[in-house]
């Protein structure tokens, strides 16, 4: 239980540097991934025995993420949430696994749908750094695609 409270820290951590440093991408990648941490977090607390079956209440919680990083994807001028998105899309695609074959093993449901979220953190924090490093080489940083670089 230990790894999953050090996964909330860095969660949060990263969450919040992106939240105060990043621009509108990074500010709402790092609040979906926050509530759906935490909703996954809620979801699991009354659930007794972890991965038996089909987690139900977190494929929700996975395809609700999966729908907000595609449009966020679809609308950032960045290319880090296409990983994001699709990292996280290899987790989601771990409940159609479970789904599909209620034989696969729980420990193998467990890791595939849970292994990703690490290198997701990870990018969301790079792509942080990266916008504010061309905040301070240029002034400025397009949020969004089609954007006019004049409106700030």
């Amino acid at each position: 239980m230990d790894r999953v409270w050090l996964f909330y820290a860095i969660q949060v951590a990263a969450s919040g540097y992106a939240i105060f440093r990043g621009g509108a991408p990074e500010r709402l990648t790092g609040l979906a991934l926050l509530l759906a941490a935490g909703s996954t977090g809620l979801i699991q607390q009354n659930i007794p025995v972890l991965f038996a079956g089909l987690e139900v209440g977190v494929m929700l919680v996975d395809l609700i993420l999966l729908a907000v990083m595609i449009v966020i994807t679809l609308k950032a001028d960045r290319f880090w949430p296409a990983w994001v998105t699709a990292l996280h899309g290899l987790g989601t695609g771990a409940h159609l696994a479970r789904a599909l074959s209620p034989d696969v093993i729980r420990l193998v449901y467990a890791v595939l749908s849970a292994a990703w979220s690490y290198p997701i953190v990870l990018l969301l924090v790079i792509g942080t750094v990266r916008h504010s490093r061309r905040i301070r080489a240029h002034g400025w940083d397009l949020d969004w695609s089609r954007q006019d670089p004049t409106i700030r």
